[in-house]
């Protein structure tokens, strides 16, 4: 894979990621839509998106197998959102506090992996903190969090990782020539 269509991938998945994030957190206030709808639709697309992403770039990626699972994680919790939100909410909650430990871990390899491509790549390690900061909240006080707790987690996530991305493109396709 060249250097050109890896970053096509990285300005797609910026783009979807701040699409994703401003909906989940804006969305919900200006239109009927529900903000239990909109994280099942966000985390099943973006975790869809992910694995095919993921399988699409395989070769440039020496962590695709975590990059799958963390997709796959993303894809099933929003369906047992979508199925199953009155049975167990704490297995929904426990899940996204899983996502974000393996998104941490996820973020960390790609920011090592990609230090000699991208520029500004030391802002991903900021992103893994910070993403393995949410797991942390999350898991911790899983008794007495809520659904919405998890929404603005992940909305927060959504955006701050796509101007992450956006960021690492546009240095490293501009600056660089």
């Amino acid at each position: 894979m060249t250097e050109k269509r890896f970053l096509s991938f990285v300005l797609t998945e910026s783009i979807l990621m701040l699409t994703l994030g401003l909906g989940m957190l804006i969305l919900p206030k200006v239109s009927m839509l529900s903000f239990g709808f909109l994280m099942c639709l966000s985390f099943i697309g973006y975790g869809g998106y992910k694995v095919i992403s993921t399988i699409l770039t395989r070769n440039f990626s020496q962590h695709y197998i975590l990059d799958i699972i963390l997709g796959l994680t993303l894809a099933i919790n929003g369906f047992l959102l979508f199925i199953i939100p009155v049975f167990d909410v704490m297995l929904f909650i426990g899940i996204a506090g899983i996502y974000f430990i393996l998104r941490s871990l996820s973020t960390c390899a790609f920011s090592v992996q990609t230090r000699k491509t991208l520029n500004f790549w030391w802002m991903c390690i900021f992103l893994a903190i910070l993403e393995l900061f949410f797991g942390l909240i999350t898991i911790v006080m899983l008794q007495s969090a809520a659904l919405w707790l998890i929404g603005i987690l992940t909305g927060l996530d959504f955006i701050l990782s796509g101007m992450i991305y956006m960021n690492m493109y546009i240095s490293t396709k501009y600056l660089q020539g």
